[in-house]
């Protein structure tokens, strides 16, 4: 999927589900959100520093190369057009944990932890930026944004 329109935010160096961790960069582009996977991460890799190279190398094709060459490289893309985006959650991590964006659509939802540094404020800002013409709400929590119950 090459048709994603210009990237306005990019948010670098994330990670998502269980052993092994799957890698990946989110793109608020003109009129969708793109989740593109790019590779697993082991324990090994991310001992090693692999996850790191990995999520570097793919920001480098993004940047050099272009949208298209990203996702032709990308092992999946998954994307949320802003209609059916309802609410984009960005969490601080707590005093412990790693920053965490959740975002929501319907019965459907993704959250990735980022791995990468991240300028809470400034990202945040940019997101509302791309989403206020879309009904889509950005939200910025403390926590780890773990859902058990509403506990945290």
């Amino acid at each position: 999927m090459t048709d994603l329109g210009p990237v306005g935010v990019h948010l670098h160096h994330t990670m998502t589900g269980t052993y092994p961790l799957r890698l990946l960069d989110v793109l608020f582009c003109s009129e969708r959100v793109a989740a593109v996977e790019y590779g697993y991460a082991t324990p090994t890799d991310l001992a090693s520093g692999g996850a790191e190279r990995s999520a570097d190398a793919f920001a480098a094709t993004l940047q050099q190369e272009g949208l298209a060459a990203a996702l032709e490289a990308a092992e999946d893309c998954r994307t949320i057009r802003y209609d059916r985006l309802e609410r984009v959650v960005v969490f601080d991590g707590g005093a412990v944990g790693r920053e965490k964006l959740l975002l929501e659509a319907g019965d459907d939802a993704l959250s990735v932890r980022v791995h990468g540094p991240l300028d809470l404020d400034r990202f945040t800002g940019a997101v509302r930026s791309v989403l206020e013409p879309h009904e889509a709400t950005v939200e910025r929590r403390r926590g780890l944004g773990l859902t058990a119950g509403g506990l945290f």
